[in-house]
């Protein structure tokens, strides 16, 4: 979003109304600002859950998150990352964590600067965002940290349902096309393999060249997962960039060749190739936001499931030297049949989404090494 130094009013946000109150400094006292002036910029807001604040004080630059609910888990792993070295001038860096107050659910975090992914993209650097990319994955892979709930192909499968009803809901022909893609993924869910810390939403602008580093931010979503996961999801973002601009295609293409080269041993292609059609059909979901809704949304989201489909496809496929084993959940007929229920045109009840999280309760996957 474009940044803007108004303030929304947001009751499910306690420190939005302690801030509009009192401001910043005696709001948060554990910031230490005093009475230096204090310039703050709404950058991120999602009304009820999480916006996030750009602040310059003095000579001070940091950004403030703000939930709805318990941001601990995050500042733990804030906290985690820094016992391991990932703070600081090091080639991988995530920020610093600053201050918290548990009362108003806010954390206060280092502020990372440096064009993002997406900007290199545009800049026609390609490779340099793909290796920056590589650079984190290779980082995630070797890292001690054991936090975050789990994430994989399960978790993935369990968000489409919602993302087939808004597709369904924006047009029928989308609901179609994605009810057919969902279906696949479905049948085709792959082995999570080793868990490692994943993001969660490895976009391509919450990844930043600090010249001599990468920065990545916007923890929020972390967890545990396969890696294939957070390269599918950065794959997602730079692709659907070179589809929105033509003339960038040929870059998206050279952010994958980087990417691809910087983890050679690292990633299974084709639960790679799962993993970007599951993120390309979350992304294609974002169209039922009619409000930022583009001219051309309509083919915009067909293209992406079209893509979708196609990896999905290829992850599908047989192959007899592929690394990928049989699917690591086996559903049977009547299991089966209700995930793909909540895949329909309508939600899931409570009581099968109960059920459906029991089914794909990836605690009980056995990993493949």
């Amino acid at each position: 979003m474009k940044g803007t130094t108004e303030l929304p009013d947001d009751p499910a946000l306690p420190a939005l109304g302690a801030i509009r109150a009192l401001g910043l400094a005696a709001a948060i006292p554990a910031l230490g600002l005093d009475d230096r002036p204090v310039e703050l910029t709404l950058r991120g807001y999602t009304p009820g859950l999480r916006a996030t604040l750009e602040v310059r004080a003095g000579d001070r630059h940091f950004a403030l998150k703000l939930y709805a609910e318990d941001p601990e888990p995050e500042a733990e792993l804030y906290e985690a990352l820094a016992a391991v070295g990932l703070v600081g001038a090091g080639p991988v860096r995530v920020p610093p964590l600053l201050a918290r107050d548990r009362t108003l659910q806010v954390l206060a975090i280092g502020w990372l600067e440096g064009p993002t992914a997406q900007e290199l993209l545009k800049g026609r650097r390609g490779e340099r965002a793909g290796e920056l990319a590589a650079c984190w994955l290779r980082c995630a892979a070797a890292l001690p940290v054991k936090v975050g709930l789990p994430l994989g192909a399960a978790h993935m499968v369990y968000n489409a349902g919602k993302e087939v009803v808004q597709l369904d809901a924006a047009d029928r022909g989308l609901g179609r096309a994605a009810r057919r893609l969902a279906r696949i993924l479905t049948q085709t869910l792959p082995k999570n393999g080793l868990r490692r810390l994943v993001h969660g939403t490895f976009y391509a602008r919450h990844v930043l060249d600090q010249g001599d580093g990468v920065g990545v931010i916007d923890w929020e979503r972390f967890g545990r997962g396969p890696m294939e996961l957070d390269a599918g999801m950065f794959l997602a973002t730079t692709w659907r960039y070179g589809l929105d601009h033509e003339p960038l295609a040929a870059e998206a293409a050279r952010v994958e060749e980087a990417l691809l080269a910087g983890t050679t041993g690292l990633l299974d292609e084709r639960v790679l190739a799962w993993h970007r059609a599951a993120a390309l059909l979350r992304l294609a979901s974002k169209v039922y936001v009619v409000e930022r809704r583009k001219e051309n949304w309509l083919d915009r989201a067909h293209a992406l499931l079209a893509e979708a489909t196609r990896l999905a496809e290829l992850a599908a496929r047989p192959d007899p030297v592929a690394r990928v084993e049989a699917p690591a959940v086996r559903l049977n007929g009547a299991a089966l049949e209700l995930i793909l229920r909540a895949l329909s045109t309508r939600p899931a009840t409570p009581e099968e989404l109960d059920q459906i999280r029991k089914l794909l309760d990836e605690r009980k996957e056995r990993p493949t090494s």
